[in-house]
Parts: C-alpha cells; structure tokens; sequence
C-alpha cells in the first residue's frame, strides 16, 4: 500500500495548537503529513517553523483567499490590487465600473448594501478557485479541519473542494463550546460587547427583513429574544450563491465531517440536542493535553515547571486566567484596567502565591508590571493547560478552559466582569461549572478564596487522573486509519 496521506487545514493558531500533537502521531505512524495554513497573520511564522520541525511539508493559502491581519501577507495587494485585477477578468471592466457608481450612489440607502454583492462574489469564486487547485494538486487520502464557522471563506471551499472529489474530512474542535447554544450565546455577548455589528440583527434595515423572510433558517433567536444572522446578511447571500455556505448557519461544527473528535461528553451533548449524528461524534478527548497528562508524575518537567513560575516543587498556588477585554476590544481599557486591579488585589492576598496565564493576545510586556505590583508571576513558557493540573485553586473569567476544572477536579471562582452567568438562563447553562463560585466584584473573589483557604496543594492528587483510555491522538489516528480503502 502507499504511504497515505493526511492534509491538516489550519485557519487559525489555535487550530494548530490544538491538533499540533496529532501531526507528530501521524508522522510516527508513518504517514505523510501536509499543511495547510490559511491565515497571515503574526502568528504564522512560529507555525510554519513548528510544523517543520515535525517533519511536514507546510503550504500557504495565497494571500488574497485567506483570513489575512492588517500588516500581513502584503494585504494592500492581495485585497485591493489582485481583487480588482480578477474582479476584471470575471465580469469586465465596464461592468465593474458601473457597479461602482452604483455603490457610491446608494451608499445611504439599505438596498445600497447590495450593490457589494458582487465583490463578495468574486471573492467566493476565487476563494473555490484557489481551494479547488489545492485539493486536486495535494490529493491527500482526508483532511482534518477545525471545527469552522465561517461563511464564503477559504474552509468553506477546502470543505466543498473535498466533497467534490470525495475526500473525507474529520474535525478537531479548538473548544470543548459546540452546537447552536454555544452561537446564540456567544452572538449575543459579541453584540453587547461591540466585537458585532448591530447590522446582523433582522430588523436592521430592508434589506436584513427581506434576506430573513427569503431564508429563515439563516436567522435565529438570541436569548435576549432579538433574531439575528450571524454574519453579514449579504456576505451569506454571496456565501450560497456560490456554495461557500454552511449547511446550517446555526450549527457548529458542520454537518460534512466524517468524524468529530470532542473534547469530553459536555460537547458530546452539546451536539446532541441539536440532533448531530450521534454515530459520527467521537468523544477522544482534546490532543492538547496528551502532552500534560503523560508529564504528569514526570520530575524532571515538574521541576522545570516549578522553577519557571518561582516556586519551591510541589507549592501549591492560585491560577489566574487574564480576561483579554481590552485586547478583544469588547471595553476600552480604562474599564479593564479598573477591573484588572481591582481583581488582582483580591487575589494577591489570598495567602498562596499568584500564577497568571496570559491569552494570546496579551502582550506580555503589557502586564509585567502586576509582578512587581502585586507580587504575582506570569507564566511565558507554560500555558494554562500545562499549570492546571498543579494549581490548588483557579480563578477565571467565562471561559472555554474553565472546563479543565472538570478534568482536573479543582475549585473554581469566575469573576463575571460583565453579567454573562446572570444574564439569561441560555448564558448560565453554556458557561456555568458545576461546583464553581461566581463573583461580579474584587470583594466577592475574596470571599469566595476564603471558602478555600483550607485546600492544599493536590499535587499528589494529579498522579491519580491518569486516563485509562488511550491517548487522545492515538484515538483520533485509529479511527481515522479505519476508513483506508484497505481496512
């Protein structure tokens, strides 16, 4: 048999992040490994050079198809220069022209929304252009994707491509948040929060009203009873014309993958109340932590830990997980830096030493000064996967990590800086922990931190959350090897 194989398509870092440990069970098990990176951005420089490093052969998804950041992938000529270039080739310059003034003509109105249909649509097509080629050139036995939620972009035409010439395709979620709850909640805390523009909402203007009665299923009910969709009404409309849509917008992952390797029976269920084939959902666990549940009991990486957060091995200490509000701009940073001190004073006098685990959005050099401030450490070399199953207690805003929680069964406190937990009851079920405690202020961390002033260090305890199921890589390789021809 020929050496198989597999394509890993990463649209973002913590895609690859995510399924990095799967490219090294692969290349032991002696496939051939390709990558893929979608994205230009700051990041995709360290992923090319780890992916590398493991052995794969890495590609770049050209400029002008892909999620670009500003200053990256010479964004000024694949998004203006090369798009007006094919924008020539597809319809004509005359035509172009008048669409143009069209645009400028009715830029006030609501039907003027329309008049950049035809841009998206040429983004569209090259974007199934580009993936078509790339698909045809690689021809890899299946693709693993991220758990996408996109509409017209570069995974939504991997994914068509792969249909097209019947390759499979398995996902690897980046987060254990799944299914619909997970879209509505979160659409509703990016529009309070201003990272989503209010034009998604239904009654916006013409134009939304028309697009929502022509396609009700691109709508759906936040939990604040506003109807939405959850990108641009006319960026879907472009999406569906030129078979770059999800299957169901409101629906993550999509409904194509062969597979879908979860993180734990909480995602499972997630998929399942909204009717997901429960025969292609497969609870493995997330690869990330392979890594940390074989160090776990391993000296020599306890030893490097402890001596990186400064402390004595075995110490025990509070887990901080920075709220990135400012850097994901949904407050201006006055109001973070209010909440950030007034977080960090309750939780610098709590009695056990503070380790803080920074988003990747956080400049490191942006908080250095807490160290000296408030006599907390910030960890660089190890993330908050890696520091939790040493912690003795954590302290977190909503989010996707406060699960390890679960994993690692340690106490928890979410500061709830803007009234997720006690907004609706669709927030509180998505994002509430069982046995968590839940403060709204500086004060009631404290008070809460009290409750655990008696827990020691569960360092002895960690060796004991050794799964006896096989490593989350090695499941995901299995069941994927299974589909060969041969087998």
């Amino acid at each position: 048999m020929n050496q198989p194989t597999i394509l890993f398509l990463f649209t973002a870092e913590s895609y690859h992040r995510e399924a990095s440990p799967l490219i090294s069970e692969f290349m032991r098990r002696g496939w051939s490994v390709k990558v893929l990176l979608g994205f230009h951005s700051s990041h995709t420089e360290k992923v090319v050079e780890a992916c590398q490093q493991q052995g794969a052969v890495v590609e770049l998804v050209p400029a002008e198809a892909a999620y670009v950041e500003f200053g990256y992938g010479n964004l000024a000529e694949s998004r203006v220069a090369s798009a007006v270039r094919f924008a020539k080739e597809v319809v004509g310059s005359s035509t172009l022209a008048i669409v143009r003034r069209l645009c400028e003509a009715n830029r006030g109105t609501g039907f003027g929304r329309l008049f950049g249909l035809p841009g998206l649509l040429i983004q569209c097509i090259r974007r199934r252009r580009v993936a078509e080629d790339i698909v045809a050139r690689l021809q890899p036995f299946a693709v693993i994707m991220g758990a996408y939620h996109s509409s017209g972009q570069i995974d939504n035409a991997i994914a068509r491509a792969c249909r097209q010439q019947s390759i499979l395709t398995y996902c690897i979620p980046n987060s254990p948040y799944l299914g619909t709850l997970t879209l509505r909640v979160g659409r509703l805390n990016h529009l309070e929060q201003g990272m989503a523009s209010p034009a998604i909402c239904v009654h916006y203007d013409v134009v939304n009203r028309l697009l929502g009665w022509l396609f009700p299923a691109w709508t759906n009910e936040l939990p604040d009873g506003r109807r939405a969709f959850y990108w641009d009404s006319v960026t879907m409309l472009a999406a569906t014309l030129t078979g770059l849509q999800m299957d169901r917008p409101w629906l993550k992952p999509a409904l194509g993958f062969k597979r879908v390797f979860v993180h734990s029976v909480y995602s499972r269920d997630l998929l399942l109340r909204d009717s997901y084939p429960a025969d292609r959902i497969v609870v493995s666990g997330p690869p990330l932590l392979d890594a940390v549940l074989e160090h776990i009991g391993d000296k020599e990486h306890e030893v490097a830990m402890y001596s990186h957060i400064k402390l004595p091995l075995g110490s025990p200490f509070l887990l901080f997980n920075v709220e990135p509000s400012a850097e994901h701009l949904y407050c201006d940073w006055d109001r973070h830096w209010k909440q950030f001190h007034d977080t960090m004073a309750a939780v610098a006098h709590c009695g056990l030493p503070v380790v803080l685990s920074l988003h990747p959005l956080c400049k490191l050099e942006t908080y250095q000064f807490a160290e000296v401030e408030y006599g907390v450490v910030i960890s660089t070399n190890f993330r908050i996967h890696n520091l939790y199953p040493y912690c003795s207690v954590s302290v977190s805003f909503p989010c996707s990590t406060n699960l390890l929680a679960l994993t690692f069964n340690k106490p928890l406190v979410i500061y709830d800086n803007f009234g997720i937990l006690t907004r609706d009851e669709a927030s509180r079920i998505l994002n509430m922990i069982a046995g968590a405690l839940v403060a709204q202020s500086g004060t009631e961390i404290a008070e809460h931190l009290r409750t655990f002033a008696s827990i020691e260090n569960s360092g002895d305890k960690v060796k004991h959350l050794l799964p006896e199921n096989p490593r989350a890589a090695s499941t995901i390789f299995e069941a994927i090897a299974m589909d060969l021809p041969d087998n």
